[in-house]
């Protein structure tokens, strides 16, 4: 089992070869291996040994940066422990490691650098494309029916714009519309639905029939300057109801 000597000297060994990388990725399993016999000596040669290595390159560098802040916290580790256990005062051998700024740095390859920026670059066109289907959509909205419903009956009516003829879902009515009687009111129907159901009902509650209103043929047959169509509460019939194409509003 290697020792803290022959760690030691593999990776002198390593710096000899001109290998400053290699030497310091040695020594620092050489201090690791002093930090576990808690031995602040040897500690102190793995400090020395990295102080002096001449870096060459980023890489190198960070490396030798690394090892030494490791070297330096180990130190002031088993120096605090040292003192508790002599009931003696502490005096922190690296006062600086207390200054908050960074200490160590991972090394990132010119190619790692590359797929980073590569992503950066994907993310931020896929943001922009978002926001731009995001504004496009508040700008650009969907194509609707406007429809005029007509109470051309002699009494009061509410139209409930229900999903089936129960119309007690979740969601129904999705709208109420009251009218009196000669009163009309609009209501903008997305232009790709087959058919919007009205359930009517009279002023006390009670169902008098459904009126289904044809939608999506109903505004590819108009003109572009006439999307205003009219449907009249007399056209309603016992429910499911005959369905009816609205007229085209004068």
């Amino acid at each position: 089992m290697a020792d803290f000597e022959t760690r030691l000297a593999a990776a002198r060994d390593a710096y000899e070869r001109n290998d400053p990388l290699d030497a310091l990725r040695t020594l620092d399993q050489a201090r690791r291996l002093a930090l576990k016999r808690r031995d602040e000596e040897q500690l102190r040669r793995s400090l020395a040994f990295a102080e002096g290595v001449i870096a060459r390159d980023e890489q190198t560098e960070i490396e030798r940066e690394n090892v030494i802040y490791a070297a330096r916290q180990n130190l002031r580790q088993l120096s605090r422990r040292r003192a508790l256990q002599e009931d003696g005062t502490w005096e922190d051998p690296f006062p600086d490691l207390e200054t908050p700024r960074p200490q160590t740095r991972t090394f990132v390859s010119g190619g790692l650098k590359f797929w980073i920026g590569v992503g950066i670059v994907l993310a931020l066109l896929f943001a922009a494309a978002f926001v731009a289907a995001v504004i496009a959509g508040a700008f650009d909205s969907e194509p609707e029916l406007a429809l005029r419903l007509r109470n051309d009956t002699g009494q009061e009516v509410a139209l409930k714009w229900c999903n089936d003829v129960a119309c007690d879902g979740a969601s129904d009515p999705l709208s109420t519309t009251h009218l009196d009687p000669g009163e009309y009111d609009r209501r903008d129907l997305p232009a790709h639905d087959i058919v919007d159901l009205f359930v009517v009902e009279d002023a006390d509650g009670d169902r008098i029939g459904c009126l289904p209103v044809r939608v999506d043929r109903t505004y590819e047959s108009l003109a572009d300057t006439q999307r205003v169509t009219v449907v009249r509460v007399s056209s309603t019939t016992p429910c499911p109801g005959e369905i009816v194409t609205p007229d085209p509003a004068a």
